[in-house]
């Protein structure tokens, strides 16, 4: 959530054979799959009540998705023959997320815009991690972000990421003032209440980020913990900066600390902090980062919104001062579902009659129609439930793409031909996909591990149990989400998101899956616990999911006479296993010269196929993902 400093196995194996063991669906086996012959086409027609936004129980990554795609990197298991159906195109681009919508929409503009192009995705909906959750109850519709969740420091964007937007229909300014001033995620000014763990079920409620910073009554929120007297004078001292907890170091010294110490070290062994006030600002840490306090450096942590920059001594004062607006310490925009409207913006500029509208504020409430997604008298077609095994180039300079289709009742393994190639996937699928990549290419690709996450949505009938809370923001660093807020509360054309009693509302929770960093293993990375994270999540059914999605509520407000068997309506599980863009890490990862970092050596072209993805951009956000694009069709014109 926080903009992250852009710096710079024992698991390797071990994972992927456990989860491939676990997980492996002996009747999806790819070698399995039905062969299909003499296709005239690989149109899909999909079931006239085809609208994913709308499903509930376990999405993401959801199953019918992946099971492909792992007999091919667990097992090196996929098809040995396709069909070679009837249908060529200028652009086939393998991932329908953000950047690879962009690529087509990039590559159609500047190649005159009569391209024919074919976008294939694993996922039943669009968008990659720019997912839509929609709810309807009581006649109001109700949403969601299911991933990629907002416009970050968008004054920052580089000029091709801006004009793209605004040339797709985005207005910053009616964006920003979408936004109704008490959600405070958008600009963090807001109180939040700080549910500190299930022992007291207890939530404190105050200006919570300015006290971090020593800012108003920061002594009387953190006299209401129920932490030992000890504790609380020692978060205190923390927090007012009144300490320097490296006056033992030069200049010199303290910046070597802060670059090469985890912020956890520095909180037990600086600070003096224990018991459950460590945990205080881990809950925003994961939320940026995925991993916590024992994986950053304190200049990461610090840069991710955690407190303790004022306490590293004279530099870090004047650091906190220029830098740091404790009444506002962060800038984001939001649509009502997150940055799946942009992904909407795309398709319908990419498909004409696949929704009505021609706004940013039209397209919140437009109803899609997935029949026309792949209609052959489109130029652009985009196919769902469609995993990419093979890319390869041709001797005659085209490339093929094979792929399998479980849209129908059978899978088909399908061939397609194109004259160019962009792969919007992610990196680690790639040497995959691609066996003419040379070897320490494929290294390269592989290097970055995304890292997953679970973002939750649920709606519940009655509004009132939030209003008696009193915050819209909860901070719940021991509980398993540790961050809830209300979804986008946003009024935009026709839509509206409000917290009213008596009226249904949707919650927004989240959830960190990587474990603590093993401090006993020094050889232990940050991928080695994504991996871990990516495991746990394909191995946690939903079941258990929901039971802790309601034990938590309830702990949490059944003091204002919420039961969660009662008052909650839907839950929205999305499962990301393979999650945000790899960005580096500073305990862990050289700081690689310019050119030289795995990213960008990976990121190669091979012959006619391309690379765009945030992955590539090693920058998990909108910016890298329109730059990857821009990139990859840059060099595809070049050819």
């Amino acid at each position: 959530m926080t903009k992250s400093i852009k710096r710079r196995d024992f698991m390797n194996g071990m994972a992927f054979s456990l989860a491939g063991a676990a997980l492996a669906p002996k009747t999806l086996m790819a070698e399995s799959i039905t062969q299909a012959r003499g296709m005239e086409s690989g149109q899909q027609e999909l079931p006239a009540d085809y609208y994913p936004p709308t499903r509930n129980g376990m999405r993401g990554s959801h199953e019918g998705s992946y099971e492909v795609a792992h007999d091919m990197a667990w097992r090196g298991v996929k098809p040995e023959r396709y069909a070679d159906i009837n249908e060529e195109y200028d652009l086939i681009v393998v991932g329908a997320g953000i950047s690879g919508l962009a690529a087509a929409s990039l590559y159609q503009k500047h190649t005159g815009g009569n391209q024919r192009i074919l976008i294939l995705d694993n996922h039943d909906d669009f968008g990659g991690h720019a997912k839509r959750n929609e709810f309807h109850s009581q006649g109001k519709m109700l949403l969601g972000y299911g991933g990629s969740q907002n416009l970050e420091y968008p004054d920052e964007y580089d000029t091709i990421t801006r004009d793209f937007l605004e040339e797709l229909g985005v207005d910053f300014d009616q964006l920003e003032q979408a936004v109704h001033p008490e959600f405070p995620v958008a600009k963090m000014d807001q109180p939040m209440g700080l549910f500190l763990d299930e022992q007291s079920e207890k939530i404190v409620n105050g200006m919570w980020l300015p006290a971090q910073y020593g800012k108003g009554n920061y002594k009387e929120l953190i006299a209401q913990l129920e932490l030992p007297e000890d504790e609380k004078q020692r978060l205190m001292t923390f927090f007012s900066g009144g300490k320097d907890y490296l006056a033992d170091m030069s200049l010199n010294e303290k910046l070597e600390y802060i670059a090469s110490t985890s912020y956890k070290e520095f909180l037990v062994h600086r600070v003096g902090l224990t018991n459950r006030a460590l945990s205080f600002s881990d809950s925003f840490v994961r939320m940026s980062n995925c991993v916590g306090a024992d994986s950053l450096s304190l200049t990461e942590a610090f840069a991710s919104g955690a407190p303790g920059l004022q306490s590293v001594g004279s530099l870090g004062k004047l650091a906190a001062d220029l830098a740091v607006d404790p009444n506002n310490v962060y800038t984001a925009s939001f649509f009502p579902d997150g940055n799946a409207s942009i992904a909407r913006m795309l398709v319908r500029r990419l498909i004409p009659g696949v929704a009505s509208g021609n706004s940013m504020t039209d397209v919140v409430t437009a109803k899609f129609d997935y029949q026309k997604l792949d209609a052959p008298e489109n130029l652009v077609r985009l196919r769902l439930n469609s995993t990419v095994v093979e890319a390869r180039n041709q001797p005659d300079g085209s490339v093929t793409v094979s792929y399998v289709d479980k849209s129908g009742s059978a899978p088909k393994n399908l061939r397609v031909k194109a004259k160019h190639s962009i792969l919007a996937c992610y990196n680690g699928i790639i040497p995959h996909l691609c066996p003419e990549l040379p070897k320490q290419q494929k290294e390269h690709l592989k290097y970055g591990v995304k890292a997953p996450f679970l973002y939750v949505n649920v709606l519940i009938r009655d509004g009132a149990v939030i209003n008696k809370a009193g915050v819209n923001l909860f901070n719940c660093p021991n509980s398993p989400f540790q961050v809830v807020h209300v979804t986008p509360l946003t009024t935009m054309g026709e839509y509206e998101h409000k917290v009213v009693d008596g009226e249904p509302t949707a919650l927004f929770m989240t959830a960190s899956p990587p474990p603590q960093r093993d401090l006993d293993n020094p050889n232990q990375t940050v991928r080695d616990l994504f991996r871990q994270g990516r495991y746990k999540l394909y191995s946690t059914p939903f079941s258990d999911y929901e039971t802790d999605i309601k034990e938590q509520l309830n702990k949490m407000f059944g003091q204002f006479g919420f039961d969660a068997e009662k008052d909650l309506e839907a839950i929205t599980v999305n499962r990301w296993s393979h999650g945000y863009a790899y960005g580096y890490f500073d305990l862990f990862d050289p700081e690689w010269e310019q050119g030289q970092a795995p990213h960008e050596l990976g990121r190669k072209p091979i012959g006619n196929i391309t690379i765009a993805n945030s992955d590539s951009e090693a920058e998990a956000y909108v910016n890298g993902a329109v730059k990857a694009a821009w990139r990859a069709v840059k060099e595809q014109l070049l050819r």
